[in-house]
Order: C-alpha cells, then structure tokens, then sequence
C-alpha cells in the first residue's frame, strides 16, 4: 500500500492506493491533515502499518504548504521506517496532460505577481519564474497550459490563452494516481534515500504563502 502527499498548492492532496484502487482526498484546511490521514486510511479499511513507501510532490508552489506536507511526510516514514519518495509537482501535473498534446506548459503562481513556468513534450523548456508581461512572451506558441496558476493569470492574458487551458479542473492540480505511478517508476529498486535527503524544491525564488 502507497500513501502519497502534495502540499505544494492551496489545496493539499492526500491519497492511497491498496490492492490496485486508488482514492483521494483534497484539503483546504492543512490543520486537518493528521486526521483527514486517518479518515482516508479508515475508508479504505487500511491501517497506518500497512504503508510500505511514501510519495511526495516536491513543489514548487506554496512555501508554507511544502513545508507543512515535508514535515508531515518526514514524521510519518520515520515513525513507520519506510521510504520516501518524491516527484517533481510539475512532473504530476504535465504527465496527465502529454497524452493529449505535443506540447504542455504547467503554470504556478510565485509570489510578487510572478509564474512559475516549465513547459513538456516537444517543445520543451527549463523552469523559470516570470512575471505576465515575460510569460506572455516566453510561453510556446502551441500546446496546452495547466496548473493553478492558469487561473491566476492577468484577465487579458487568460482570455488569449483560453483556448488552451482545459476546463476540466482535474488537469489543473496534481492527482493521487499519477504521483504515485510515477513515484513507483522512479524509485521501487532503487537505493532507498534518508529520509532528511528528501527535501522541497521551493523553486528559483519563493512560492506563493
């Protein structure tokens, strides 16, 4: 059994999967984090022993959000001694996409009306933090754009890009079986990591609080 974490937005994702059935949860209060766990293993008929790895998204996005999740994450793989993975939020994010376009940018919102873009697939480009006027200009000419910062962007920028951004919500935040699908791809048979290794990425600058 896999329980998986992503804090890196404003929503906290939580999920299980056990015996091939995978469930989420989403959280708008992180103060509810240890019990909504508990309630999460409780649906499934599971027991906090029957963890076997931990996945975690490593942002970037919300510093105080990351911050909360790691430590939660840390807690609990040393209290039940077994391994913590992490994917790159970004990564979560586009890989649901790729299968319906050449090209896929994920957008955060950093802080001081900044983005944090990342683009996927043919087009690809690094990671980088803009402001809208840089994004605008930066951004491929085609492809789709997700991540909640889409929804952050200035109203005239949004309205160009409209067309591209999907509707469906679920494209715009990481999801439980796919942090999970990819945490076990990178990581089952390979060295187990210490714990204390596995650490945020809070980007080139700060996340939105």
């Amino acid at each position: 059994m896999i329980f998986c974490l992503d804090s890196s937005g404003r929503e906290t994702l939580l999920g299980l999967a056990k015996d091939q059935q995978v469930r989420e949860i989403m959280l708008k209060d992180r103060d509810s984090l240890k019990s909504s766990f508990l309630e999460l293993l409780d649906s499934m008929g599971a027991a906090p022993a029957e963890i076997a790895a931990i996945a975690i998204g490593q942002g970037p996005g919300s510093f105080t959000g990351l911050r909360v999740g790691f430590a939660f994450a840390h807690g609990l793989a040393r209290g039940l001694d077994v391994p913590l993975w992490p994917v790159p939020s970004f990564d979560v994010l586009a890989h649901k996409v790729l299968p319906i376009s050449d090209t896929v940018t994920v957008l955060v919102q950093a802080r001081k009306e900044r983005w944090f873009a990342q683009s996927y697939g043919e087009d690809a480009k690094a990671r980088v933090v803009l402001d809208a006027s840089e994004l605008a200009q930066w951004l491929p000419l085609g492809g789709v754009l997700c991540g909640p910062g889409c929804k952050s962007l200035p109203e005239e920028l949004q309205a160009k890009l409209e067309d591209r951004i999907p509707a469906d919500e679920r494209l715009h935040r990481p999801q439980a079986d796919t942090l999970i699908e990819l945490a076990q791809t990178t990581w089952t048979n390979r060295e187990r990591l210490a714990i204390s290794d596995v650490l945020p990425d809070y980007g080139l600058e700060f996340g939105a609080a």
